[in-house]
């Protein structure tokens, strides 16, 4: 039974696509949902989950009203605390969490702690956690899935050629393998200069070129700091050093990643520019399911190209590599203060060159120190929203 935090998004919305085509839908236990209740509601008819989470109450009163005069016995709740309950529960085998930003944390984390096989599309979790999450799944036996396609890409890889992904062996990947290289698209201001860079609007910001995604990552994905944040993130699951990790600027993005081991061996996973294909293997591993998603992109090989990207091109990029090399809660002050800065810019309060300097700002004044336990995480996250609010306010009056 599977657990989907964020079903309406665009990775929960593939994750219950791919479930239909298996013939699971009558293996969803609990789906959740910020404000998209119509949505929800129809999710809820066509796969009869047991419970059903949205953020507020007026929406799950909503909600309840549909059910009942639909005759659906789903339990509607609400608020952040029923998303661990949904998440933990006995019943659930397996989370996918899939919502955006820093409030996937806790119900990810309580999951981790229950022994769930966990579906990672929220990269912040582990951002924000560091090695909290990994070590709590070292002691239950829960068991960390990617489905980034970078990263899903490299565990692919990986599982192929034999090298364990489990919580003992994870370690040892950094000794069999020399780099890997997760590739980006460059998004949709791949080669603006600066000047054109500040004029960008957040309309543009969200027209990917390649991938469908939501807002809040598409304007990631153009700042590059999207691909920091998988850098962050590809460290810490897969137990590499910094400077085992690489990336290109592929514009094609059929190429997801590539693995270079100890003998020179450069192996590639390339697929269709389709979340489906990673969904599954992460619901599958760590055998591989025998479906065809119905993917319509057609992979074209006839041109693929590489660039390396130049130094300081992305400002973004280079503060993710910086709090990585920091270490302890610099990738939470970063995380944080990239989120606020990224709303503000989807309010047109801010420029789309503002998102690092205020970032930047954030890594600079917040005390750098460790912290040991998911609430002070929380603690560390709320204050850099606090602080990097108040700083826009005063300075984009």
């Amino acid at each position: 039974m599977i657990t989907i935090l964020g079903s309406t998004g665009t990775i929960g919305k593939n994750t219950l696509s791919v479930l239909e085509s298996l013939g699971r839908k009558g293996e969803v236990f609990a789906l959740s949902a910020n404000k998209n209740f119509k949505l929800l509601f129809l999710q809820i008819k066509l796969f009869k989950p047991k419970y059903v989470v949205i953020s507020d109450k007026i929406n799950a009163l909503k909600l309840k009203e549909l059910c009942k005069s639909n005759n659906i016995s789903t339990k509607i709740l609400h608020g952040a605390k029923n998303l661990s309950y949904i998440s933990s529960h006995k019943s659930c085998k397996c989370l996918l969490s899939a919502i955006v930003g820093a409030a996937a944390l806790q119900p990810t984390y309580d999951a981790v702690k229950s022994g769930k096989k966990v579906l990672l599309a929220n990269k912040e979790s582990l951002i924000m956690s560091g090695k909290l999450l990994v070590t709590a799944a070292k002691k239950s036996g829960a068991i960390l899935i990617p489905v980034d396609s970078e990263h899903n890409a490299v565990l692919q890889i990986l599982s192929t050629f034999g090298i364990s992904y489990d919580n003992e062996s994870r370690k040892n990947i950094s000794k069999k393998v020399k780099m890997i290289t997760l590739t980006a698209s460059g998004g949709p201001f791949l080669n603006y200069t600066t000047k054109k860079l500040s004029k960008v609007t957040p309309k543009e910001a969200i027209n990917h070129p390649t991938w469908k995604m939501g807002k809040k990552i598409s304007v990631d994905s153009a700042s590059m700091m999207n691909k920091g944040l998988e850098v962050i993130e590809a460290a810490i699951l897969f137990e590499l050093h910094p400077k085992q990790i690489n990336i290109l600027i592929h514009p094609q993005s059929i190429v997801h990643a590539l693995v270079k081991f100890n003998d020179g061996s450069l192996i590639s996973h390339m697929s269709a520019h389709d979340m489906r294909i990673a969904i599954s293997y992460a619901l599958s591993w760590p055998d591989r399911y025998d479906i065809d998603v119905n993917c319509s992109k057609k992979i074209h090989l006839e041109q693929l190209t590489f660039q390396s990207i130049k130094p300081k091109q992305f400002r973004c990029l280079d503060l993710c590599l910086k709090a990585l090399n920091i270490g302890d809660n610099a990738p939470a002050i970063l995380n944080a203060a990239n989120e606020i800065a990224v709303e503000k810019f989807l309010e047109n309060k801010i420029k789309f060159t503002d998102i690092p300097v205020i970032i930047d700002k954030a890594l600079k004044s917040i005390p750098i120190k460790k912290c040991s336990t998911i609430k002070s995480i929380i603690g560390c996250d709320q204050y850099t929203r606090d602080y990097t609010t108040n700083y826009i306010n005063k300075k984009w009056k």
